[in-house]
């Protein structure tokens, strides 16, 4: 740990979405799994992390690449049988997602959500929880066409804080993102969820300032 998260000295916080606020992460593994059962066999590793940091149009011409689906928009119809149900009713926050956020916004600290999903997908998840509102904004990459694999999105969710970038603090359970945030200048907060989106979880706290394996512990540990 390189930083300390003290509430009183930070001026915003970037959150990512799915394997961070909302447990999605099966969801999606399942998702991916459907979509290549329709095509001509599995995504490289390299297309695997690109399909997950890019707007979803360009990870659809990725999937196509692959002979899935007659067009990307039809790639699009799938994730969307695969998916939106599942956001609209079933998809839970991950603990201490609410009481985090809740935390943050009490304190008068700005929130923002910085995705690669859908807006639908996001609208649907957060709004099931009653989250979605009490974001500054939530911004999916798809609607801004910025990969989460540049810092200059980080930056964009910055100014929508008004939040200065030395005392912002990016959350991402994505070992790519967590680079990327550092590089735009914020302090980072890594959550583990798994391998596939951080390597390990010390190749995830290797990039970090702080890594954890639930918000739980951010809060319990990390503030004031």
């Amino acid at each position: 740990m390189t930083a300390s998260f003290d509430i009183d000295r930070i001026s915003g916080v970037i959150f990512d979405c799915d394997g961070t606020l909302i447990d999605s992460m099966d969801a999606w593994n399942r998702a991916e799994a459907y979509l290549i059962s329709h095509g001509q066999g599995p995504l490289s590793p390299e297309d695997m992390e690109a399909v997950r940091a890019l707007p979803i149009l360009q990870a659809a011409q990725i999937f196509h690449r692959y002979g899935i689906g007659k067009d990307p928009d039809d790639v699009l119809t799938l994730l969307d049988e695969a998916l939106l149900g599942f956001y609209r009713n079933e998809a839970c926050l991950l603990p201490g997602a609410r009481e985090l956020v809740g935390t943050l916004t009490t304190a008068g600290v700005p929130c923002v959500v910085v995705s690669s999903s859908p807006m639908r997908y996001l609208h649907a998840g957060l709004s099931r929880n009653d989250l979605f509102d009490t974001f500054v904004k939530v911004i999916s990459t798809d609607e801004v066409g910025i990969s989460k694999q540049e810092s200059r999105i980080y930056h964009l969710a910055a100014d929508v804080m008004s939040s200065d970038l030395e005392t912002t603090w990016g959350v991402d359970d994505a070992l790519y993102a967590i680079r990327a945030m550092r590089d735009a200048g914020l302090h980072t907060v890594g959550i583990y969820s798994c391998d596939e989106t951080a390597e390990s979880f010390d190749a995830l706290a290797a990039a970090s300032d702080i890594c954890i394996r639930s918000l739980d512990e951010l809060l319990q540990v990390h503030t004031s």
